[in-house]
């Protein structure tokens, strides 16, 4: 549920590290970088973390929390978990409890805090981002359910369908793929292409000791072609094939993933850049020193989709991150259409990989990274409270400056997940809608 954005800038910092300027300076004692890995106390832990927040958070600017009320009101909390006797310890329940309240309500959708005491007793981990509608299934039951109807579609062209399912391999996992060829009652065709998350860019990368390295990319090279990583080629593509009037990208659960992915599988469904929306970041440390909105433009590669032929994404409430940049870029696209329900509403893109964020970046992920990496038992043994707040670098809107953190991207034809019919009467809504779509828009185009 996350996406990396590549470095486009830098901005370089003063060493020194100021407070948030919404806090008087009267209150402003010491100066506390967020990176911090000393914490011997619990209050020490909670200032740290509350000043990262103060002066990292991408989304004060629309975030309706008092995060000065908080400090008021959580910070005795934490002191008298460090005045407490041996005899009467701080409880999990209770530790947990203060830092749920601490980032209750905040916007980011992004965001994971993880915390924890010496020799790793316990732990607390927050998610602030909640979404009021969720699906009542597991969403890998509706993948796995909506393929088995795809597969049993009667509309399909013969031996078309080819399918790779997700596998872990420790260091990396490879996303699941499934294309197939779908037929209209004009003659004409559909291209569909479905993945689990936007990490396509590592099956080309495929390591060698894998023994079915031509099935993991088989999926990939019917739908793009046998240059697959760099876009749709114009021979040896479903997507450019002369019997294909209509395209389906179909993102539901995508859990979304690098955004290096974005120009080769996304864009080169366009003839030209896109503009998917704008993007801003932190340039100060006070709460809301912004920096100018600029322009988040997809590229188009040099291998891409012949004809303007129409695209219909199918997203849900599941697709997330990268997955809602790819679902805004399609349904930018002058013959792009998004159908099916809102999505997860997390965009604003991460660098989870510094562990020194803050030491470039006014904003962002900040706390000790190798904690995140490797969880709290490198700490067992040891008397610092360590922690990291995983939160976006960026905040991000769509063309017209609308939110889209903490809402999602609004479908152009809203068709919500039926489970009744998925799982009892084995009929896919959503994507019978994408076919029925297509298939009129193919009618009225001759």
């Amino acid at each position: 549920m996350k996406y990396r954005i590549h470095k486009s800038a830098v901005i370089i910092l003063a060493l020194t590290i100021t407070l948030a300027a919404c806090r008087k300076e009267s209150e402003v004692s010491d100066i506390i970088n967020p990176n911090s890995r000393t914490c011997k106390t619990f209050t020490q832990q909670f200032e740290a973390v509350w000043n990262g927040m103060s002066q990292g958070y991408v989304f004060w600017g629309r975030d309706t929390v008092d995060w000065d009320a908080r400090y008021e009101q959580y910070k005795p909390v934490f002191e008298e978990f460090d005045a407490r006797p041996a005899s009467r310890p701080v409880s999990a329940e209770e530790y947990n409890a203060a830092y749920q309240g601490l980032f209750q309500g905040l916007l980011d959708h992004h965001l994971y805090g993880m915390f924890t005491v010496p020799r790793a007793k316990y732990e607390a981990i927050v998610r602030p981002g909640v979404n009021s509608y969720y699906h009542d299934m597991d969403p890998g039951s509706e993948r796995r359910e909506q393929l088995r109807v795809l597969k049993d579609r009667t509309d399909l062209v013969p031996n078309s369908y080819y399918a790779y399912d997700p596998e872990d391999y420790g260091s990396f996992s490879i996303p699941g793929m499934y294309c197939a060829l779908i037929k209209l009652k004009t003659g004409k065709n559909v291209a569909y292409f479905r993945f689990t998350n936007f990490y396509l860019s590592v099956v080309h990368e495929v390591y060698s000791f894998i023994d079915h390295v031509e099935t993991v990319q088989e999926p990939l090279r019917k739908f793009f072609g046998p240059r697959y990583w760099e876009g749709i080629t114009s021979e040896g593509s479903y997507a450019n094939d002369e019997s294909v009037v209509g395209i389906i990208i179909d993102l539901r659960g995508n859990g979304g993933g690098s955004t290096a992915d974005l120009v080769p599988f996304i864009g080169s469904l366009s003839q030209s850049s896109t503009l998917v929306g704008y993007t801003r970041v932190k340039d100060g440390f006070g709460r809301l020193d912004y920096s100018p909105w600029s322009k988040y433009v997809i590229g188009c590669p040099r291998l891409h989709l012949q004809e303007q032929k129409p695209i219909v994404v199918l997203a849900d409430i599941n697709s997330v991150s990268c997955a809602e940049l790819a679902t805004m870029l399609i349904k930018n696209l002058p013959n792009g259409t998004f159908i099916g329900e809102r999505t997860y509403g997390a965009v604003g893109a991460l660098w989870p990989d510094s562990e020194h964020q803050h030491d470039y970046l006014y904003s962002g992920c900040f706390g000790d990274y190798n904690y995140y990496q490797y969880g709290m038992d490198l700490y067992r043994y040891k008397e610092t409270y360590p922690y990291y707040v995983y939160t976006s670098t960026y905040h991000m809107v769509d063309c017209n400056y609308d939110d889209i953190e903490g809402v999602g991207v609004k479908p152009d034809i809203e068709v919500k997940f039926d489970r009744h019919s998925l799982m009892n009467n084995h009929k896919d809504l959503q994507l019978n809608r994408a076919v029925d779509y297509l298939r009129e828009v193919c009618i009225w185009n001759h």
